[in-house]
C-alpha cells in the first residue's frame, strides 16, 4: 500500500488547515488552495504508481544458488544481482524473498549490488523463492511491492535421512568393505589400500587397520576416470516412500556432484529387465534432472531370473582353480555347453546395456538400487561392466545383500 512521506503529510495538513480556514472566514481563496493542494496530491499518487510500475517491468533478477538439492535442514548460499532503469526522483532499494519453507533472510541492496545471503530449508519437498521486494519512494510517496514473477530457481528438498554404517549381508562374493559415508559427498571411498611413506595419516582407516593387522587408508573415488556412469534401478511401488524420497536424493546428488566438479556424467535408469532412459556424457545440469525428476516406484514387468544373459553364463563356464582332473573333464564339458549356449543366448536387455556401456566409454559404474525383489537384471548390468573392465560401486541402504561382482558398496 502506498504511504504519505513526511513532505507529503505536511502538505496534506497544510490542506487541512486551509480548509478549516476556508469554513471560518468563508474565503474562497483559500478553499481553493487547499483544493489545489489535494489536487497535487492526488497528481502526485498517481505518477508515484506509473512510475513504480515502468521501474518493476524493467527488472531482471540474476539469482545463483550454491546448491539447488538439498537435504532437510541444510543450508545453501544465495547471490542475487538486480538491475533496472531507474526514473529520475526515485529511490530504490531491494530484497530478495527466500521460499516460505526457508530461515533466513536476505540484505536490502541497490540496483546493480549483489546481495549475499544463506538460507535453510526446513521442509521438504520442491519449492520456489518468492521473488523480491522492490521499497521505492520519491519526495512524496512511498511503497513495498512484491514481484512474484522473479521465483527462479526451483529448489529440490528430500526428507533428512540418518547415515548408516555397518556391512550388508554377505552373498558369498569374498571380502568387501563398505563405504561408511554418505554418498552425497563429492567423493567417497572406493577401496583400501596399505599405508605407504608419504600417505596422509589423516586418510587412514583405523577400522580396518585394526582388522587387517596392518595400517590401510581410504581410496576416494572423486568419480575418478573419465566421466563416470550412474545407474539407477526403480524399486517396486510396494517400497517405502520415506526410503524411496532418501534414494532418490542420494540418486540426484550423486548426478550433481559429478556434472559440477567433472567433465560430466552418464546417465542409465533400469527396472526388471527394461531400459527406461539412457543419456550419454551429459553436461547439461537441468537435462539430467529433468530425466531423474518424473521418476517414481515402477510394477515390474519383465523379470530376467530364468534369463542370465551371455555374460553370467560366460561367467559360470569359467573353470575354478585347483579342481581335480575329473571334476576338471565335467566342468570343461559343462563351460563347453553353457559358453555355446551363452553365444547363442539373444537378450534384448543384455543388448541394451552392452550397447549402453560401449557408448559411455566410462571405467567406472555407480550403481543405485535398494536391492529388494528379484534382481536378475541387475547382476547382469554389473556382469556386462565387469566383461568391458569397468569397476562397479554398488549404493544400497544398510543392511542389503551384497550384489555378486560388486567391487565396493556404498550405504545410502
Amino acid at each position: 500500500m502506498i504511504r504519505p512521506t513526511r513532505m507529503a503529510g505536511g502538505v496534506a495538513a497544510l490542506a487541512l488547515a486551509l480548509t478549516v480556514t476556508a469554513l471560518l472566514i468563508a474565503s474562497p481563496a483559500a478553499a481553493l488552495a487547499a483544493g489545489s493542494l489535494a489536487i497535487f496530491l492526488l497528481w502526485r499518487g498517481w505518477r508515484f504508481e506509473r512510475d513504480l510500475a515502468a521501474v518493476a517491468a524493467s527488472l531482471t533478477v540474476n539469482r545463483a544458488v550454491d546448491r539447488t538439492i538439498l537435504r532437510q535442514g541444510a543450508a545453501t548460499t544465495v547471490r542475487v544481482t538486480t538491475t533496472l532503469t531507474l526514473l529520475p526522483g526515485m529511490e530504490v532499494r531491494i530484497r530478495d524473498v527466500p521460499p516460505a519453507v526457508a530461515a533466513g533472510e536476505a540484505p536490502l541492496c541497490r540496483p546493480g549490488e549483489t546481495a549475499t545471503y544463506t538460507l535453510r530449508l526446513m521442509a521438504p519437498g520442491r519449492t520456489m523463492f518468492g521473488g523480491v521486494i522492490l521499497e521505492a519512494n520519491d519526495a512524496f510517496f512511498s511503497r513495498a511491492l512484491l514481484v512474484s514473477r522473479l521465483n527462479a530457481p526451483s529448489l529440490q528438498v528430500f526428507p533428512a535421512g540418518t547415515t548408516a554404517t555397518g556391512g550388508g549381508r554377505g552373498a558369498g562374493v569374498g571380502e568387501t568393505e563398505i563405504d561408511r559415508k554418505t554418498t552425497l559427498d563429492g567423493q567417497s571411498v572406493r577401496g583400501f589400500r596399505p599405508y605407504q611413506s608419504g600417505d596422509d595419516p589423516g586418510s587412514i582407516d583405523w577400522k580396518v587397520s585394526a582388522k587387517r593387522g596392518t595400517l590401510h587408508i581410504r581410496q576416494l573415488t572423486g568419480l575418478e576416470g573419465g566421466t563416470p556412469l550412474i545407474v539407477v534401478d526403480l524399486p517396486a511401488r510396494d517400497g517405502d516412500p520415506t526410503t524411496f524420497a532418501r534414494f532418490s536424493m542420494a540418486v540426484s546428488g550423486a548426478v550433481e556432484g559429478a556434472i559440477r566438479s567433472r567433465d560430466g556424467c552418464s546417465l542409465l535408469v533400469v527396472t526388471s529387465g527394461e531400459v527406461v532412459r539412457f543419456i550419454p556424457k551429459t553436461r547439461d545440469l537441468r537435462e539430467a534432472l529433468q530425466a531423474l525428476g518424473g521418476l517414481a516406484p515402477v510394477e515390474p514387468r519383465n523379470p530376467l531370473y530364468r534369463a542370465p544373459g551371455p555374460a553370467v553364463l560366460a561367467a559360470r563356464a569359467r573353470l575354478p582353480a585347483g579342481s581335480g582332473d575329473r571334476e576338471k573333464a565335467c566342468l570343461a564339458r559343462l563351460g563347453g555347453v553353457l559358453a555355446s549356449f551363452a553365444r547363442e543366448s539373444r537378450s534384448p536387455f543384455t543388448a541394451a546395456i552392452a550397447a549402453a556401456l560401449t557408448r559411455v566409454e566410462a571405467t567406472e559404474v555407480r550403481l543405485y538400487t535398494l536391492a529388494r525383489g528379484d534382481g536378475s537384471h541387475i547382476v547382469q548390468v554389473i556382469h556386462q561392466a565387469k566383461a568391458l573392465g569397468m569397476r562397479v560401486v554398488a549404493s544400497a541402504p544398510d543392511g542389503a545383500p551384497i550384489l555378486p561382482g560388486v567391487d565396493a558398496v556404498e550405504v545410502i
